[in-house]
């Protein structure tokens, strides 16, 4: 048995065992808690890892623990969890968005007083409902960690009045995330659009996208998929025989890294339907994706002949090891169905697709802003005007099919219209019903 002469807990030696190095401290609360390690060095690191964290909390409450100090610990603890890269870095966001309001307040002074003051000041700058929202949630986590930890007696209850955005009564409909039939077209066939370099250049004569991953966006907006999810997709996602998409992952980045992981909720995992405008840009997508194949090879031995003329010996083994290396970057890449267009496969990322997207909308002269997460929004809004009325429409599976938490979200955020859709319907008359 070691006893340590700094901080509390022990570490034991249980025989026969396959972890047999017992930890053991006891929690604020003065219950003794155990945990088991496979060498002395493991045990050992997690005992100095918990005493770090007591006299970190010790010395909070001997200063006397402000916002700003507790909620540091508060998401070095979310850090240590399961909880997902992006998931975290949204809720640090959050909650430095508390802190610069409520830092230097203490813990047990917090009310609701504070926070409604937080609330009206975010109000004033122009934030939306949503991040207001989300402030108040986060001032309550922090709280409710602290008072686990017994810094606080309770967790104050928040008596909070959310300010409504400000909104334009005129013209709404036009201002919405999405786009009509009229503004679709014109999108979808500068996606399309197409041209033939001149004379004397590298291309003369050939047949070139003027938007390189036109397909990308055209696909994102025949499907109705998160940018996220489609860069995510590979062509083993795609079923030929059934014209299915299987939706199991999705595409982040963090700090400019590249991360792939499991959609934030269990309705993001799904398999959907494609229509017949999506296998058709899909057609185009694996059109261009076999031509790229093609090219990567092609240079790629080209590259390794040059190797073998140039250098000699361990010289010429070094260096087609790194050109085989180079290559093997880009064929990761190269997997991808919204990978892109352009040689080589390294750039299937969200900002080139957003510079696009943002190209072709000012091409079209589009007169009120649409995302590229917009083009999600007009697949449904047009895929529900159009389809509700089919005898085979139904509300549920839609819902699941998009990737919606539950019905209620797809009913709160299309339901409205069937109503403002009535204001673009001329009538006369006699279409008009009596009182």
């Amino acid at each position: 048995m070691e006893r340590r002469k700094k901080g509390s807990g022990q570490i034991t030696y249980v025989p026969d065992r396959k972890s047999p190095w017992r930890e053991s401290v006891v929690d604020s609360q003065g219950k003794q808690k155990s945990r088991f390690f496979k060498t002395e060095k493991e045990a050992k690191a997690f005992l100095r890892e918990v005493n770090a964290d007591a006299n970190k909390l010790k010395s909070l409450v001997e200063t006397g623990v402000t916002f700003d100090a507790f909620s540091q610990v508060f998401l070095d603890e979310k850090k240590k969890s399961n909880m997902k890269v992006t998931a975290y870095k949204t809720l640090e966001g959050q909650v430095e968005r508390a802190v610069s309001y409520l830092g230097k307040v203490k813990l047990g002074d917090i009310d609701s007083d504070l926070v409604q003051q937080m609330i009206f000041s975010l109000a004033e700058q122009g934030y939306s409902e949503s991040v207001m929202t989300k402030a108040k949630i986060a001032v309550g986590s922090v709280l409710k960690m602290a008072a686990a930890k017994h810094y606080i007696d309770t967790v104050p209850v928040f008596n909070i009045t959310i300010p409504r955005a400000k909104k334009q009564d005129d013209d709404r409909l036009a201002k919405k995330n999405w786009m009509r039939d009229d503004e679709m077209a014109l999108y979808e066939a500068e996606c399309r659009r197409t041209y033939v370099p001149q004379k004397y250049t590298k291309y003369a004569g050939e047949t070139l996208m003027v938007h390189p991953a036109g397909y990308k966006l055209l696909f994102i907006l025949h499907t109705g998929l998160r940018l996220g999810e489609a860069l995510a997709l590979t062509w083993s996602d795609y079923d030929d025989y059934s014209k299915t998409l299987m939706i199991y992952k999705n595409t982040v980045y963090v700090d400019g890294e590249k991360v792939t992981q499991t959609p934030k909720t269990d309705s993001g995992e799904r398999l959907i339907i494609l229509n017949r405008q999506a296998v058709n840009d899909l057609e185009m997508l694996r059109k261009q994706f076999d031509e790229q194949t093609k090219l990567i090879e092609q240079r790629k031995a080209e590259e390794l002949r040059q190797a073998e003329l140039k250098y000699f010996g361990p010289e010429q083994k070094s260096a087609k090891l790194r050109i085989k290396e180079k290559y093997a970057e880009i064929e990761r890449e190269h997997k991808y169905i919204c990978g892109s267009s352009t040689f080589p496969f390294g750039s299937s990322g969200h900002s080139s697709t957003l510079q696009t997207h943002r190209k072709i909308c000012k091409a079209i002269g589009l007169s009120h802003t649409v995302t590229v997460h917009g083009l999600r929004h007009t697949y449904v809004t047009h895929y529900y005007l159009h389809h509700k009325n089919d005898p085979d429409f139904d509300l549920a599976t839609f819902s699941k099919s998009i990737g919606h938490s539950s019905i209620r979200t797809t009913m709160e955020i299309y339901a409205h219209l069937d109503m403002t859709q009535n204001r673009y319907i001329p009538r006369a008359m006699e279409d008009l019903k009596d009182f």
